[in-house]
């Protein structure tokens, strides 16, 4: 009796640790995801500031933005048993400072370029740290991991955008900005074939036509100078993809 006991309390034991190594996973796949939207958020916001200084509003948004990295990279600190994810943690952790110095001083061309590179080091690094933290998704939480895909995507390709614009590597940044494109579009497929009852399929719909209309600006604005126009199209692109989101969070 008492062996079936050690047998059945070795077995909950096990079943606990995989359950809290679970969570712990999960939490820090969704602070990766949020340091990936939130470092495209800075550098576009950034970017935005350079194009027009006058928007004192941005440097209060950049910093909340730069707060809310913190944020997410110290939850996967206190998440994380991984060497490697702390070493990769401790270098986002200096290219955040960095970027904090940055926004003390007066916004430039070259610190503009610079604010791009780090962008990008961020996605490295997040997307390496995901890596080291397999999680199995249910459908739904697969549904919201895209929908959040494009929301990152989104920031993405108008950070681009607005680096053509201003001639900041002017051929790479299109390019960039059309791989990014391509992207999103491939994403969206994934969305326009789930199965969503009549009235989130009306939802759904709204995100389609409103990709439409944003690629369309995206089209004329590498032609004309449009980010005022762009910056209200994604956030109403937003907007519907949060209906969605909502959506696969109750059916979850």
């Amino acid at each position: 009796m008492q062996r079936i006991l050690l047998i059945v309390f070795l077995m909950l034991s096990i079943l606990s640790q995989i359950e809290g190594s679970t969570r712990s996973d999960v939490k820090i796949v969704e602070a990766s995801e949020n340091i990936r939207y939130l470092s495209q958020k800075v550098a576009k916001e950034y970017l935005y500031l350079y194009y027009n200084p006058k928007k004192i509003n941005l440097k209060n948004k950049l910093s909340e933005n730069m707060r809310a990295l913190e944020k997410n990279i110290y939850k996967i600190a206190i998440n994380t048993q991984s060497d490697d994810s702390k070493n990769i943690l401790t270098f986002l952790t200096y290219t955040n400072d960095e970027i904090k110095l940055l926004l003390k001083e007066e916004v430039t061309k070259d610190k503009s370029i610079l604010i791009l590179d780090y962008s990008e080091t961020f996605i490295e690094a997040s997307t390496a740290i995901q890596s080291l933290h397999q999680y199995d998704f249910s459908k739904e939480e697969k549904m919201l991991m895209q929908l959040k895909e494009i929301e990152y995507l989104l920031e993405r390709v108008t950070k681009y955008y607005i680096a053509s614009i201003m001639n900041l590597n002017k051929i790479s940044n299109t390019e960039q900005m059309q791989k990014t494109i391509e992207e999103i579009e491939c994403t969206l497929q994934t969305i326009k074939t789930y199965p969503y009852p009549k009235k989130i399929k009306i939802e759904k719909e709204k995100i389609l036509d409103s990709w439409k209309i944003h690629k369309k600006i995206l089209t004329v604005s590498s032609k004309l100078s449009l980010p005022s126009l762009l910056s209200i199209s994604i956030q109403n692109f937003k907007d519907n993809i949060k209906i969605l989101e909502l959506y696969h969070k109750k059916n979850q």
